[in-house]
């Protein structure tokens, strides 16, 4: 019988914080590699299973581009290379399940 589940409130609600920094050939590109990669972090981070994840605010810190120029057989058709690295903090509020192994066990 699990004694400490029936009528508890399970769902949680807190916000994370965190910075995170990616790297791709366009703003649109690095956004989403921003928010694949904070997922992660939060899953490895708060280890409950997660309802919803909600960006509350998200900041740009810090901003860099660098443009190359290629050249096709080095010589031929040039043609100018942008890659972005952004590092951004990001404010989620995060619903998860607050489960712990011990309340499932019989007692």
């Amino acid at each position: 019988m699990l004694n400490n589940l029936p009528n508890k409130q399970l769902l949680k609600e807190m916000e994370h914080e965190l910075v995170v920094t990616a790297r791709g050939d366009s703003l649109k590109d690095v956004t989403g590699k921003l928010f694949q990669i904070m997922r992660k972090q939060i899953f490895m981070d708060i280890q409950q299973p997660i309802i919803q994840m909600e960006a509350e605010e998200v900041f740009f810190q810090k901003v860099e581009t660098k443009t190359i120029t290629e050249h096709f057989l080095f010589v031929f058709w040039p043609r100018e290379k942008t890659t972005y690295t952004v590092t951004a903090r990001i404010v989620v509020k995060v619903k998860y399940l607050d489960v712990v192994e011990e309340d499932l066990t019989d007692g």
